[in-house]
């Protein structure tokens, strides 16, 4: 009894370690950075929830109103400070682990899941969204479990189905581009015992599914597919080599863009570790020993005699093994292979063709994550069932050595994510140095970009003064929705900029100050920002309020009225 207890507990000491410390990864030093811009927004939307107007980009340009409100819920229950919005990001992706390890190992029994959770808990890129306050940690925490709940539903039938829809719905809410895996997941019928009844209740799911998410799709995601918000993903944007790259990506010491802030910094700085060639042997280790292994699976696959097609499952002695596949219709090597493929490989195909024929949105590392818990599991199972081929302790240590191989290739990226300070930035200076001059009366008046920075800076460093953008109209939106188009509308900036200079007189008059700044993205003045801002300037001049001496600290003028 021992002996066919022992390898699946052996798994199972793994997949907890695994678990364990990927958890402390994801919740280290949460505090350790500033917010950044989207962080920021993140706080923005979150304390204006309630208040929001409709028409604004709370839906045009981030459309994953689930997690913002979870996310106040749980900023009323632990506070609003960086480390606290991480937190639940860290949560989520903690969340994870187990669950794809459990994934794994339902599919393939106890080795895949222990692969599975290492996999996971070490994967920088994984990291890397459970210590950001945005919503892809929630998003793949419920991809992960719509994964789990397809596979039992194709299995098993009946209200797994149900529950099914559920998380598919709710994958939806939380980023738009769950819609690319949704035909994928077809391909779950070759698990079923009855393909024909389990496609009939694929269709209905889905049908279900889709027509409930219409109205949501209407507010939020039209509106934002048609305003703009992924023109910055186009200089950036490679389409031949976009789904390369995100497999890539996706593997453990893959190469990094440089939106993934402190992660990218992995791959280009190789002078920190005294070897350039080890660090670029690291990165290339993944990608080669997970191609062989397919390779390997491929072939070993093409050579089954038909009475080795069905695989049995092993250590059913142990209750973690209880109710495994061992049917002829669940069983075949092959069918979780089409699945994972379809889920990893189909979504990244229908993402590129959309960006490739209607608009370049395919972003390598953040919104095709919608593939990454189906690839881990994919990659789980190619290691494990390589060394499948081998016997006894020859295929245990071959899945060891792998397993080491993938987490030690981790180490670089990981460590150096984890070990990125940067210095305080420009905005939290900025606001601090605001925070102590001005009161409860005074005005500050900055283009959006940076209003959606020092709103929470300036909140952090006990402003109560009013924060208003200009032109007013950027009030209603986030980030960089500040469009050239938007900012070159001088005619309506011009009477915009001719009130503002009415109401600065008025909060002169009422004994407030105004602090008038400067774009901080253009410290030249060279940008559409500038131009209106220079017309802003005129206006006041015009009305007799006068800037103050040019602050370098601040890059800001204080306003001054007779």
């Amino acid at each position: 009894m021992n002996a066919v207890f022992k390898p699946a507990r052996a798994a199972l000491a793994v997949a907890s370690a695994a678990a364990v410390a990927g958890t402390a990864l994801r919740f280290i030093g949460l505090s350790d950075r500033d917010f950044w811009f989207d962080e920021s927004c993140t706080f923005l939307y979150v304390r204006n929830l309630f208040d929001w107007p409709f028409a604004s980009s709370l839906l045009k340009e981030s459309t994953n109103l689930p997690y913002y409100f979870l996310l106040r819920l749980w900023a009323q229950a632990f506070g609003d400070s960086e480390a606290a919005y991480r937190s639940f990001s860290a949560l989520c992706a903690a969340l994870t682990i187990p669950l794809l390890a459990a994934i794994a190992w339902r599919i393939r029994g106890a080795a895949a899941g222990a692969v599975g959770a290492v996999l996971a808990a070490f994967h920088p890129l994984h990291v890397h969204y459970a210590r950001e306050a945005r919503a892809y940690a929630l998003w793949m925490l419920v991809l992960t479990v719509s994964l789990w709940l397809l596979v039992e539903a194709c299995r098993r039938g009946g209200k797994w189905w149900i529950a099914y829809a559920a998380a598919l719905f709710g994958c939806l809410h939380l980023h738009y581009w769950t819609a690319y895996i949704v035909p994928c997941t077809a391909a779950g019928v070759v698990l079923a015992a009855n393909r024909r009844g389990a496609l009939r209740a694929w269709l209905t799911t889905t049908v279900i599914v889709a027509l409930a998410f219409v109205p949501y799709f209407l507010a939020a995601v039209l509106p934002a597919a048609q305003g703009g918000g992924n023109l910055w993903i186009e200089p950036t944007w490679s389409p031949a080599t976009a789904i390369l790259e995100s497999l890539w990506a996706f593997l453990p010491a893959g190469a990094y863009p440089a939106h993934l802030r402190g992660l990218s910094l992995a791959s280009p700085d190789l002078t920190a570790i005294g070897s350039p060639t080890l660090v670029r042997i690291s990165q290339t280790l993944p990608a080669i020993l997970v191609t062989v292994s397919a390779a390997w699976v491929v072939v070993a696959a093409a050579r089954r005699s038909p009475a080795q097609s069905e695989p049995r499952a092993q250590n059913r002695g142990h209750p973690l093994d209880a109710g495994l596949p061992t049917t002829r219709s669940i069983e075949r090597l092959g069918q979780t292979h089409i699945l994972l493929a379809a889920l990893t490989l189909g979504p990244l195909a229908l993402a590129w063709l959309y960006s490739a024929l209607v608009r370049p949105n395919y972003l390598v590392g953040r919104y095709d994550l919608v593939a990454w818990p189906a690839a881990i599991v994919w990659v789980s199972l190619i290691l494990v069932d390589a060394c499948a081929r081998l016997g006894g302790r020859a295929r245990n240590m071959a899945l060891s050595i792998a397993c080491g191989a993938l987490a030690l290739s981790s180490v670089v990226p990981t460590a150096r994510l984890l070990g990125f300070r940067p210095p305080p930035s420009f905005h939290r200076l900025r606001a601090d140095h605001l925070a102590g001059l001005a009161g409860s009366k005074d005005t500050i008046i900055t283009l959006s970009y940076d209003c959606d920075y020092l709103y929470y800076y300036l909140h952090r460093a006990g402003y109560r003064g009013a924060l208003r953008t200009f032109p007013s109209w950027l009030s209603g939106q986030i980030g960089w929705l500040d469009t050239d188009a938007d900012l070159l509308r001088i005619d309506e900036a011009r009477a915009d900029a001719d009130a503002l200079a009415a109401s600065v007189a008025e909060i002169l008059s009422r004994g407030g100050r105004v602090w008038l700044l400067a774009d901080s993205l253009d410290p030249n003045n060279e940008s559409p920002r500038a131009a209106l801002r220079a017309t802003l300037v005129e206006l006041l001049t015009r009305r007799g309020c006068t800037p103050s001496a040019w602050d370098d600290e601040l890059r800001a003028h204080e306003l001054q009225c007779p």
